[in-house]
């Protein structure tokens, strides 16, 4: 769904949605452009095939048990799935092959994504560093986004007994990891310009650091580095109000990170003017505002129709965990033991 509302964005800016078609019929296969609209077309495959297969038995069920009229829905989605081992076996064997593809996949598309920009000349985007920073933001917003989203299931779908405590601090440490990596990325993004001392670099810097974007800047820093690292690092504040308070810091500062890497350098003149410092129109909130809008509506009409809590692997896991458990029991108590002191 993110995807798909992202890449309406750039049609929508494009405001001649016909020469879209451009791309795919006279597109060169030197741009940047042709290789984010392949990358992210492929992408947007792969993770649907990757969400829909695991869906695959918990829609049986659906089929099998309802009466109304997404019925057929069911049946068509379901593809005869009756749950036996040999279907068991290629489901899983499928769900392991596409959990290999999808990631590289995904490192790929992020890293095309920040060539559209460091593969100019355009100073603060000429960066070797572009390609991993922007692999690790991804997963550093997607992350925020992740649990701001299953706290909110948690509470509106009264799923205390299936998101536990645990996995919010276990997501919580994933969120303070890739907080630390941003912070190492940007850091050494800062520190090579800075050193560099080149003119036009140092214009942007200025830009960021000091000028008419230095609120976004050091707001972006706040969020992403200064909440995330204390609420995280100490025990008594990683709760789950703080936990979705930091990924509420984390989204803003993602998105302020963003405006910082795209504006100060398109506000930074090479002609001797003066440029005035940007700031969204109404046209523009209204589209972001609009996006949102549609992914969370999107996102509510899939959790009505579809489980949001996978039910088979949910039982899958307690036979898993039961098995475990009885293996370790035994290993503890073998039967030897067991029959000397019933003998005594």
């Amino acid at each position: 769904m993110v995807l798909m509302i992202g890449g309406l964005h750039p049609i929508i800016d494009l405001g001649r949605p016909d020469r879209v078609l451009n791309v795919f019929l006279y597109g060169r296969l030197q741009s940047p452009l042709l290789w984010d609209v392949t990358a992210i077309g492929l992408y947007f495959t792969a993770s649907t095939v990757y969400l829909y297969v695991p869906m695959i038995p918990d829609i049986a069920p659906l089929r099998d048990k309802t009466n109304t009229k997404l019925k057929w829905l069911y049946t068509f989605l379901s593809w005869g799935y009756e749950g036996t081992e040999r279907q068991k076996h290629i489901l899983e064997r499928a769900i392991t092959i596409l959990m290999v593809a999808v990631i590289p996949i995904a490192v790929s598309v992020h890293t095309v994504i920040s060539y559209i920009f460091s593969m100019t000349l355009q100073s603060g985007w000429h960066s070797t560093i572009f390609g991993p920073y922007f692999v690790t933001g991804a997963i550093f917003s997607g992350t925020a986004t992740l649990l701001v989203v299953m706290i909110a299931f948690r509470k509106l779908f009264h799923l205390e007994n299936y998101l536990k405590k645990i996995h919010f601090q276990y997501m919580g440490i994933l969120l303070l990891v890739f907080s630390l990596f941003w912070t190492y990325f940007t850091f050494s993004e800062f520190l090579t310009g800075i050193y560099g001392n080149e003119p036009k670099e140092m214009s942007v810097i200025h830009y960021k650091l000091t000028g008419p974007y230095a609120p976004y800047f050091w707001t972006m820093v706040i969020c992403n580095f200064i909440i995330p690292v204390v609420i995280l690092s100490f025990k008594k504040l990683k709760t789950i109000p703080g936990i979705l308070f930091a990924s509420i810091a984390v989204i803003i500062g993602m998105w302020l990170e963003r405006l910082t890497i795209i504006v100060p350098s398109l506000s930074s003149p090479r002609l001797p003017i003066i440029s005035e410092p940007y700031f969204p129109s109404m046209t523009e909130w209204s589209l972001f505002a609009g996006g949102v809008a549609a992914f969370c509506l999107l996102f509510l009409i899939f959790a009505k129709i579809f489980p949001i809590i996978s039910i088979w692997e949910i039982k899958e896991g307690r036979e898993e965990g039961l098995n475990e458990a009885k293996e370790r029991l035994d290993s503890y108590l073998p039967d030897t033991i067991i029959s000397e002191e019933e003998a005594t």
